[in-house]
């Protein structure tokens, strides 16, 4: 699975020679790299290769087009295989860096846990950054100020595009309470985006004068990637290394999609550098051979993103259900804080409070049960006891107070969803909804509002056809009682 994808430009006088020698350099110093890893040099050949158990090493160059693909794949503590591929195209003075893990069973997500490689971070500390439209590919933040404010205003505006991401971190990024660090977020990205830095709170002004409001402000970070944008508000809980560890992988995650372009790949120059040294005879023969490998190889990454955008849906899906819940409860408490509120200003009459510990599970729950059990009182009371002060007073609370819905509509649900026995989605979705929190197992257990006292167990295998129905007025009993 890719984790990891950039493209940028390099200096003129970065060859394919510079380019190996420096490859064959790291190698030597990677933690894991078979013996036989360190001590290859470049002896000028157009392709070499090493193996060692699953570990490899290769590069093939193709002199028509002057490009070199190399690769290095080395497995690591874990027994994951970890792959690092580098083309460099002389011509276009363009290099691209890819870095891939073995699928593992337990996951096929998006890796945020990965390190950029060593030797991708060392090419641009050394130096062999070239020019993206005019701004240097660098581990450097790119400061903005009155002077060459246009580089944001044409990012905003659509009218110019960057061949690597550009993230905008506006002003003010430094405060007593927050601080992004743009000289350790532009090291992140170095190879992968160009980091820009408000210098100031003018700035920002101008930009909104110049963008019709429509740029980051107060700390607010904007990503442009491929003639798209988007924007991220940093969250109060979120610390700063968070927050840049967050800006930082929302580049990577979509850069990760992309791939080594097919022409250029190690398998691809091979297979001509092959093809080159065939008889007639033999050509197609090899050529279907190494094409299979090319398609088993491509096939494995499209899988994989395939998988990852899988995750991703379920989830979206998990945060859509976490907000119907959410919107669930605001929505009731809202109509109980507007019930009460009418309530309060449609009446002159007097209150009472009372102290009690237990926690109140939804809207008006406790005063829904006091009232109840008032009423249950009351209506036991014969003519003899209807005289006495004590009638006369629970009658009146009766008379002048209300409770929320929320409680009957709560149980009336319980009663329609559990009685089923068997919960598709949607049923478990709306039983999260009510307070609910789902223990799978043997026996699926509903916790009401994660409270051990109320736990309703049902059988994965019920013998009795109306087992559903008992249940879930067995549920109803306990959580609301005779209320």
């Amino acid at each position: 699975m890719i984790v990891f994808y950039t493209k940028y430009n390099v200096i003129d006088d970065f060859n394919i020679r510079k380019l190996l020698d420096f490859a064959f350099e790291c190698v030597s110093g990677m933690k894991n790299a078979p013996e036989c890893f360190k001590n290859c040099t470049y002896n000028g050949d157009e392709s070499g290769e090493w193996k060692d158990n699953r570990n490899l090493m290769a590069y093939e160059i193709d002199a028509d087009i002057s490009t070199v693909a190399f690769r290095v794949a080395i497995v690591d503590e874990n027994d994951e295989l970890w792959t690092t591929d580098i083309v460099l195209s002389e011509l276009k003075h363009e290099i691209q860096l890819r870095l891939a893990r073995e699928k593992r069973i337990v996951s096929v997500e998006y890796d945020r846990s990965f390190r950029i490689p060593y030797i991708f971070k060392k090419l641009i500390r050394d130096g062999i950054g070239g020019i993206d439209s005019g701004i240097p590919v660098s581990d450097k933040p790119l400061y903005i100020d009155e002077n060459n404010l246009d580089l944001v205003v044409d990012l905003i505006t659509n009218n110019k595009v960057y061949s690597m991401p550009v993230i905008y971190v506006s002003h003010p990024f430094s405060t007593a309470e927050y601080e992004l660090d743009v000289e350790e977020l532009a090291k992140d990205m170095a190879g992968s985006a160009h980091v820009f830095v408000e210098k100031s709170s003018e700035v920002s002004k101008l930009l909104k004068d110049s963008t019709e409001s429509k740029n980051a402000y107060n700390g607010a970070i904007d990503i442009f990637c491929n003639g798209d944008s988007f924007r991220y508000l940093r969250w109060p809980e979120v610390t700063d290394n968070q927050f840049r560890y967050k800006i930082s992988h929302a580049v990577y995650s979509r850069m990760a999609m992309r791939n080594i372009d097919d022409d250029i790949s190690l398998s691809s120059i091979k297979l001509r550098n092959r093809i080159k040294k065939l008889t007639a005879s033999d050509i197609e023969t090899q050529k279907l051979l190494l094409r299979i490998e090319e398609l088993e190889e491509k096939y494995k990454d499209l899988q994989d993103c395939f998988e990852y955008a899988s995750e991703e849906v379920k989830t979206h899906e998990k945060r859509i259900n976490e907000l119907e819940n959410e919107n669930f409860d605001l929505k009731n408490k809202l109509n109980a804080l507007s019930d009460a509120l009418s309530r309060k200003q449609s009446n002159k009459i007097k209150t009472i409070s009372l102290e009690y510990s237990e926690e109140q599970f939804y809207d008006d729950e406790i005063k829904r049960i006091i009232l109840e059990c008032i009423k249950s009182t009351v209506s036991i009371y014969g003519t003899v006891e209807q005289e006495r002060r004590d009638f006369h007073i629970l009658k009146d609370i009766i008379e002048h107070n209300e409770y929320s819905d929320v409680g009957n509509t709560i149980k009336s649900e319980m009663l329609r969803i559990i009685k089923k026995n068997k919960l598709n989605k949607v049923d478990v979705s709306d039983l999260k909804g009510l307070g609910f929190e789902i223990q799978q197992g043997s026996h699926d257990k509903y916790v009401f509002h994660n409270d051990d006292r109320y736990i309703i167990t049902v059988s994965n295998s019920p013998s009795d056809f109306r087992g559903g129905e008992n249940l879930a007025h067995e549920a109803v009993n306990l959580i609301f009682g005779r209320t």
